[in-house]
């Protein structure tokens, strides 16, 4: 499914840093929809175990504070399979209740995706504690 959208300065470098992870190349040959997809599926098992409000509000280095004017939000038009849009989609809707907000946009899920899936491969991820995930379901 082709979905239109313009993503961050964060989210972009996000993308970079982790073509850089999964190829060893932040300019690697492949498409923003399948890095996308990737990263959803590196941490989904765990969605409802991550604390996105601490991916959130971590410091990625490289990533968040990033000045380096080369890298620029953009437009682009993912390609994502069904699932993993669908997937996207409920969590967008579960972000609205994690942190209190009527609305929340594509490009931000999709950069918190990058970002958890990022600081899984760099084991660190923080998950809630268990009684903060009942409390959610």
């Amino acid at each position: 499914m082709r979905v239109q959208m313009r993503l961050s300065r964060p989210a972009v470098a996000a993308m970079m840093e982790y073509k850089r992870i999964k190829f060893a190349d932040p300019h690697a040959r492949v498409t923003n929809g399948y890095l996308v997809g990737m990263a959803y599926k590196t941490v989904q098992e765990n969605l409802n175990r991550i604390d996105w409000m601490a991916v959130n509000m971590t410091e990625l280095p490289g990533i968040t504070g990033n000045y380096d004017e080369s890298i620029t939000d953009t437009q682009t038009a993912l390609n994502l399979e069904i699932t993993v849009l669908e997937g996207i989609e409920k969590l967008q809707k579960e972000f609205m209740n994690i942190f209190g907000t009527k609305r929340m946009f594509k490009p931000f899920v999709i950069k918190l995706l990058l970002f958890a899936a990022i600081l899984k491969e760099t084991n660190r991820l923080t998950f809630l504690k268990e009684e903060e995930q009942h409390a959610g379901e």
